[in-house]
């Protein structure tokens, strides 16, 4: 079932090459915030056919249309993925007051920096343990809510939310996001290092006319050009990818 979703996911994401470019430019725009709701609500489009459809089922990709609704559905997508972060970033808060208070206040001195290190290292990766198990049932959430009339509320409760994931099956769930982020690093690792391989081999080949400059900017042209594929291509084809294996996925469940 996994690699059915995984390859329904990937021939899914390559139906629009138009779509990819799209939001590979609305995500090179989202320093000026819109374009980010944007991303979210094209998500939401996503899901939301993935949840009405089915593996291997012939689902278009959403188009760019009504944008007004496509905010504000990006809007929920925020709402929900930002109040799941709230555990994760509240831990990390309050234990960095209680360890700071303890070592600089308390023994009204600074602690040696490696222990100090130490010990914030581990509450980052406690922190990042929380986000992203808030990350894999907000993943449950959102298709949840929009399963059940797009109502926000239905993306809070937690103990439907749960019995979802016991019905698909917590090792499967666990398995389909290492398959994910293994996939995920694995592709963007390789272009990374293709890329810059091709920018180093030119550089070699036009060191003898320009001398030793050319590796420099052969390289700088190429980790520029990884940096523009990365946010045109791979991240939006991704981001298509994760969507629709979402939804796909929250479908496993037992009804």
């Amino acid at each position: 079932m996994l690699l059915e979703i995984f390859r329904d996911s990937f021939e899914y994401s390559f139906k629009e090459k138009k779509s990819i470019l799209s939001l590979g430019v609305l995500l090179f725009l989202s320093i000026f915030i819109v374009p980010i709701f944007l991303i979210n609500g094209y998500s939401y489009r996503i899901i939301k056919i993935g949840v009405n459809g089915m593996i291997n089922g012939n689902d278009p990709l959403p188009e760019f249309k009504n944008i007004g609704t496509i905010f504000l559905e990006g809007i929920k997508i925020f709402i929900v993925r930002f109040i799941y972060l709230i555990p994760g970033a509240v831990v990390l808060i309050l234990f960095s007051i209680v360890n700071i208070s303890i070592s600089v206040i308390g023994k009204h001195e600074t602690p040696e920096y490696s222990v100090f290190l130490f010990i914030q290292l581990g509450i980052i990766a406690i922190s990042i343990v929380i986000w992203l198990i808030s990350l894999a049932i907000s993943n449950v959430a959102i298709p949840h809510m929009i399963a059940n009339k797009e109502s926000l509320k239905f993306a809070f409760k937690i103990k439907d939310i749960l019995n979802i994931i016991k019905s698909i099956g917590f090792y499967e769930y666990i398995e389909f996001y290492t398959g994910y982020i293994v996939l995920y690093l694995g592709i963007i690792s390789a272009a990374f290092l293709l890329i810059i391989l091709i920018g180093l081999i030119f550089g070699l080949i036009l060191s003898p006319i320009i001398g030793p400059i050319a590796l420099g900017y052969s390289t700088g042209f190429m980790f520029i050009f990884y940096f523009l594929s990365a946010v045109l291509i791979i991240y939006p084809f991704f981001m298509i990818f994760e969507n629709r294996a979402i939804a796909l996925m929250y479908n496993t469940r037992e009804n």
